[in-house]
């Protein structure tokens, strides 16, 4: 985890990647040198109708590449481009990231060896700087992130936190202004069966929310379940049906109401 948003990676990629309640398509292919990703998406409203996106990725020269240009569904334009090696040096990486509605954020990154830097400033508007700090020593990381707001001179919202990665275990703790606290935990029990654990604490609510899951390498495919002290249980199924093809068939049951429980199902091609 070379930055400080990927400090709670690990409990939060198991208990949030591949959940959906959507019917979706994605679809990847290549157009000569440029990376083409279509993604489908049904909408159930007064009538059924779908919305597509179109993302086009791009690796160019001398470490300049299009991340992203994408054609959303409403017709606006998202544009994220990178440079590594800036200055010579490898370990230095310019970002950018706009779009159509007035945001476009500059920002750099530098890793190496136990340390891990960000910077992002808001050229469009001039509203905010954000920056973070990871050190990361043996099992141990620890740092935080920061956000400046320019008009009025404050701050607007920081954060600190650590984790621990050892053998079978993950742990991570960040705050948020100290005023309340998130612990994300996962055991890995053997090569096919992992547990995690994400709960959210402050000193009005000690207890505030609690989401527990697992990760299951079954013979079907890759089973994930977990559930909130909300009452939402969900679960789905990541199969990989042919060469490039995923799916991923899921479930949603709040409070126990089975009948009115709703079903997802995407598609990954290529």
């Amino acid at each position: 985890m070379p930055f400080f948003k990927d400090i709670s990676k690990a409990s939060d990629d198991a208990l949030g990647d591949d959940y959906t309640s959507k019917v979706s398509s994605k679809m990847k292919t290549k157009a000569g040198p440029v990376g083409v990703t279509c993604e489908t998406t049904r909408v159930s409203k007064d009538k059924i109708s779908l919305l597509s996106k179109l993302s086009f990725k791009w690796a160019g020269p001398s470490g300049f590449s299009v991340d992203k240009l994408q054609l959303k569904d409403n017709g606006s334009h998202v544009l994220e481009t990178s440079l590594v090696g800036a200055a010579g040096n490898p370990n230095l990486k310019f970002t950018f990231k706009g779009d159509d509605s007035q945001k476009g954020d500059l920002g750099v990154e530098y890793s190496k060896g136990m340390l891990g830097l960000t910077a992002e400033m808001d050229i469009i508007e001039l509203k905010k700087v954000s920056a973070s700090a990871l050190v990361t020593k043996g099992d141990l990381a620890f740092g935080g992130n920061g956000t400046f707001k320019m008009a009025g001179s404050s701050v607007d919202k920081f954060s600190l936190g650590a984790s621990y990665s050892s053998g079978p275990i993950f742990a991570a703790l960040t705050t948020d202004k100290f005023a309340g606290a998130n612990l994300g935990l996962m055991y890995k029990v053997n090569g096919d069966l992992s547990l995690a654990t994400s709960s959210s604490h402050s000193a009005d609510k000690p207890l505030d929310s609690v989401t527990i899951g697992c990760v299951y390498n079954a013979p079907v495919g890759v089973v994930k379940a977990k559930c909130t002290s909300g009452g939402v249980a969900s679960a789905v199924l990541v199969k990989d049906v042919a060469k490039k093809v995923t799916v991923t068939p899921s479930l949603q049951v709040k409070n126990g109401d089975i009948k009115n429980a709703s079903f997802g199902f995407g598609v990954v091609m290529g």
